[in-house]
């Protein structure tokens, strides 16, 4: 099945999907929620004919809008790009990434900004209005991106932070393609985290084709209920995984990569980064094996 057509039955599904089953704790989409929908592709254009990946190496890393926990009150993209450039991911997702907010000084977009430093293709999803811009999360890939979906996640209360699921098609070298999910779910309520992986779970089950899934989930692997439902739809890159936080001395594991179907890829390792400096999170890679 081509790229193309595979495109217009995913965006099909998910039209049918969203449309058909509207959860009654999903907000209406104010207009900044689309126009922050951005999707930039600058590389790896007209790569049908290119001979396919035997393996994809993904990343999550939370950036902590750039600003180095030591250092508070600055913010240093070009820290958060090296950390990327230096292990040269495929597919990355990021989270707490600023557009625009003006927070510590900083009036740029940070995505767009890591994607000209890294050379990599942008997609960001803007989650809630800060200061003077946005902030969400985003996904970097080295190949091209298309059918870019904004899922906005359920809220426990109104006064709860919005959070979002950003979806993104990634056409691969060759004649494969997949579909990159990136999230970073609530932090304090552990029935509305509940709430946000079922939805993301709903969510992916409309589509077919193969899936990568990165985020900070806020969430350990001690909590079971919550587990079950991630492990029930997505394979993890790891079940026994390093900390990722805090990145000073982690203690804890809540950023998490996994994938669907479970025959589609094999994981050819996976570790934390141990960097320190440009966040409060460890960045998280693996490496997958694609089966075909």
């Amino acid at each position: 099945m081509s790229k193309r057509l595979t495109s217009l039955i995913a965006a099909a599904v998910l039209l049918i999907h969203w449309g058909c089953n509207k959860d009654p704790y999903m907000p209406d989409t104010p207009p900044a929620y689309v126009e922050l929908i951005n999707n930039v592709n600058t590389y790896g254009k007209d790569n049908d004919n290119d001979p396919a990946l035997n393996s994809i190496k993904i990343m999550t890393y939370n950036i902590h809008a750039a600003v180095p926990p030591g250092s508070p009150g600055t913010v240093n993209i070009a820290a958060i790009a090296k950390v990327i450039t230096d292990e040269d991911p495929d597919i990355v997702f990021l989270q707490e990434v600023d557009k625009n907010t003006g927070r510590n000084g900083y009036t740029k977009d940070q995505s767009a900004e890591l994607g000209t430093l890294t050379k990599m293709n942008v997609a960001y999803f803007s989650a809630i209005n800060y200061m003077k811009g946005f902030y969400g999360v985003a996904i970097l890939s080295k190949y091209p991106m298309s059918q870019i979906r904004k899922q906005l996640l359920p809220k426990g209360n109104a006064a709860e932070e919005q959070r979002v699921l950003g979806l993104a098609q990634v056409d691969l070298p060759g004649k494969d393609s997949l579909l990159a999910l990136a999230t970073h779910l609530q932090h304090d309520n552990d029935a509305t985290r509940l709430l946000q992986i079922k939805e993301l779970v709903n969510v992916a089950s409309s589509f077919t084709i193969p899936m990568v899934m990165g985020g900070d989930l806020n969430e350990r692997p001690s909590a079971t209920e919550f587990i079950n439902i991630l492990d029930g739809a997505f394979t993890r890159t790891c079940t026994t995984c390093p900390n990722t936080f805090p990145a000073s001395n982690a203690t804890a594991v809540i950023d998490y990569l996994a994938y669907k179907p479970a025959a589609r890829y094999s994981v050819v390792n996976h570790k934390t980064i141990m960097e320190t400096f440009a966040s409060d999170h460890l960045p998280v890679v693996s490496e997958l094996k694609i089966n075909r």
